[in-house]
């Protein structure tokens, strides 16, 4: 063996225990940052919060119990009934003009009272609890109430009809009274049922209204008491999204609720008073759907498969993410009185189904990426689609190759004033531009990126200039073909989101063009990123209540011939959106960024170990085969092999989400432009079909 073989054996040998100690130490250390448990900082932040939240969390009935207990000044035990509670209230309006620019200052953020009465129904209580943004502005708030005064004032009087506190109004407030807890004020007025006035002349009797002060602490004390942080439940997240999946609902009757967070996420519920997607048809350009899923069956329709000829003969493909795309788009749930399973953003509207692309399982998918034949197969689905009175195409699906007809199919769609919304792809990284995907890249079609349930753009996601808006695409919940359910992440779930949303649009107000129908969208937005735009998000997130009343203004506004001189392009701001719904509070803030650094260099270094260890035999034995060759006869001229350089891209156009079936932990991470799905659980009534 010559000195040169030698040192690159031991070089070899070298760079492959160095790349496997980089793959188990980066590798463990990032397990140990993904499943570390809470330090006491971080259950200290979650408690504070929760308390901080507890008005948001707790019904009014346990702030307000239905009886309190106290003793009189007789020595007597007796017990406080509440008679009723406002239904909701606004700080300025809880307080009288004494404290109402007080409260207003200090950030008062919410507010709720409710009646009490004594046992002898003669004198009535007033509770009142203000929120503030934190314990230091309730503290300020406190300190500003006035001194004990007669009449009193501040907590306005709480007159509930029908019961004994009806009598009860502002000028009947004998004595007033307040304590700290936390983040809140709790206030109380007492006076008579009977509403007899206060007078700085008459005599108030203390002895009937002393009481108020215990019901107060009674309020107050377990308001500011410390949570007891508990993982696993509804109010807690103690495990970080990202990079996992959350935990999928254990049976069926959860599927709604959990699946529901994303619509609630977008404001689809609120858009449903205006709308619910009646009158339209969507295309689902993809895997295919599957008529007879319970949560989509009666409305759809298919149209001629594309694909045909790529699986072999009989196969029966199996629809899994056309199925799921679509049920998120109009689904209608299914059960009794459709309350269990899948709701869609438009569950009124009616899909049409056109295979383009196959699912990863398919036996013919590299046939179909290679063969020319199905180069069109897209562009034909979308020529189908408008030809056949779809009035909003989607297409969870992308590749970098523009071949064939997909642009001007995709002309011709926008030209009859069609809606075409597309994935922006999912080969996104941390560190910035991704390449360019298609046909969510070309001009006129709504491209969505894909954003977790807090609004920040999804790992996955890609980020250009194509992206126009994004949708909630991590933790989706959909319906899968044979009553399955499917819990899946990508920009694919993202964009049918935005074509239920245009589908709404659509339904209300039908004439809208496909450009106007893109303003409301992006004029809506909520979250929008600093400066308005980003390649990550685009505009901002998807709001469909406020891109409904986007559109009527644009639908009701008449066309301009010009800017008035006193106006501008455009006014700051977007419209209200209303309150989303509350999620989990997050306890375990992990470092992402740690995890997936590490994440990158165990992968690194286990690529650097494999390639040595490879190039260490690959030495190795060249060494023995020359020493014996030697050996054996003269040294022949070494014949350099020519390789085979295959430049032709493969074709396949799909959106490349992760799926898994709900109830299974593992994971299907999918090549590139392929829709996928993992695992699965069948309803309790269906045979199992588990993907082992």
């Amino acid at each position: 063996m010559t000195p040169g073989r030698a040192v690159r054996i031991i070089a070899c040998a070298v760079a492959a225990l160095l790349g496997l100690a980089v793959a188990v130490v980066a590798g463990g250390r990032a397990h140990a940052e993904l499943v570390r448990k809470p330090t006491a900082a971080e259950l200290s932040a979650a408690a504070a919060t929760g308390v901080a939240q507890r008005w948001e969390r707790e019904p009014a009935r346990q702030v307000f119990p239905a009886s309190i207990a106290y003793t009189t000044s007789l020595n007597t035990a007796e017990t406080a009934s509440r008679v009723g509670m406002a239904p909701s209230d606004a700080c300025t309006a809880a307080v009288d003009g004494t404290l109402a620019s007080r409260a207003k200052t200090d950030g008062c953020v919410a507010a709720l009272r409710a009646d009490y009465t004594d046992q002898l129904r003669g004198a009535v209580y007033t509770l009142g609890v203000l929120a503030f943004g934190s314990t230091a502005r309730a503290s300020d708030f406190y300190d500003s109430l006035p001194s004990a005064q007669y009449p009193a004032t501040g907590l306005r009087a709480l007159a509930m009809p029908g019961t004994p506190a009806a009598l009860f109004g502002e000028a009947a407030r004998q004595l007033a009274v307040a304590q700290q807890a936390g983040p809140y004020v709790v206030l109380a007025v007492a006076g008579y049922a009977d509403g007899r006035p206060a007078s700085a002349d008459g005599e108030r009797r203390d002895v009937v209204f002393d009481p108020a002060i215990q019901l107060v602490t009674a309020v107050a004390a377990p308001l500011g008491k410390p949570v007891a942080v508990r993982c696993g439940g509804t109010e807690w997240s103690c495990a970080d999204p990202v990079p996992g999946l959350p935990p999928p609902p254990s049976d069926l009757a959860a599927v709604r609720p959990d699946e529901m967070q994303a619509l609630d996420q977008i404001e689809v519920p609120a858009a449903w008073q205006a709308t619910r997607g009646n009158g339209v048809t969507v295309a689902v350009l993809d895997t295919g759907v599957d008529p007879t899923a319970p949560d989509l069956a009666g409305d759809v329709s298919t149209g001629p498969d594309y694909t045909t000829g790529a699986d072999p003969p009989g196969y029966q493909p199996p629809l899994d993410h056309g199925t799921y795309i679509a049920s998120l788009i109009a689904g209608h749930g299914s059960g009794p009185g459709n309350t269990l399973g899948v709701m869609g953003v438009a569950p009124d509207a009616k899909i049409l189904a056109v295979r383009v692309i196959l699912d990863d399982s398919e036996p013919g998918l590299q046939a179909y990426n290679q063969d020319k034949r199905f180069a069109d197969a897209i562009g034909n689905g979308i020529y189908y689609a408008v030809r056949h009175g779809a009035t909003v195409i989607n297409m969870s699906l992308g590749s970098a190759d523009t071949a064939g007809n997909l642009r001007a199919a995709v002309g011709y769609a926008i030209s009859k004033g069609v809606v075409v919304v597309a994935s922006a792809g999912n080969d996104g990284t941390n560190s910035g531009f991704a390449p360019y995907i298609y046909p969510a890249s070309f001009t006129g079609v709504i491209a969505v990126a894909a954003v977790t349930s807090s609004g920040a753009r999804a790992f996955f996601s890609e980020q250009n200039s194509s992206v126009l808006l994004s949708a909630p695409g991590v933790g989706v919940i959909g319906a899968g073909p044979g009553g399955e359910y499917l819990d899946a992440e990508g920009t694919s779930p993202s964009a049918a989101l935005v074509s239920g949303v245009a589908a709404l649009i659509r339904s209300r107000y039908p004439a809208l063009s496909p450009a106007l129908v893109t303003q409301a969208l992006i004029t809506s937005t909520t979250r929008r990123p600093s400066g308005g735009y980003s390649t990550g998000t685009g505009f901002g997130e998807v709001d469909a209540a406020a891109a409904l009343r986007a559109a009527g203004r644009l639908a009701a506004a008449e066309p301009a011939t010009g800017l008035a001189a006193a106006r501008f392009f455009g006014s700051p701001g977007s419209p209200d959106r209303g309150s989303a719904a509350l999620r989990p509070i997050q306890v375990v803030h992990r470092n992402t960024s740690l995890i997936i650094g590490y994440s990158a260099a165990a992968y690194g270094g286990a690529v650097c170990a494999i390639i040595a260890t490879v190039l260490l035999i690959w030495t190795i034995r060249r060494s023995r085969r020359r020493t014996t060759a030697a050996l054996q006869q003269p040294a022949q001229p070494e014949q350099v092999p020519h390789a085979r350089v295959d430049l032709h891209p493969a074709r396949h156009p799909g959106a490349g989400d992760v799926h898994r079936r709900l109830g299974q932990r593992h994971h299907l991470v999918a090549v590139r432009g392929q829709p996928d799905v993992g695992g699965r659980l069948a309803r309790p009534d269906l045979p199992d079909r588990s993907v082992r």
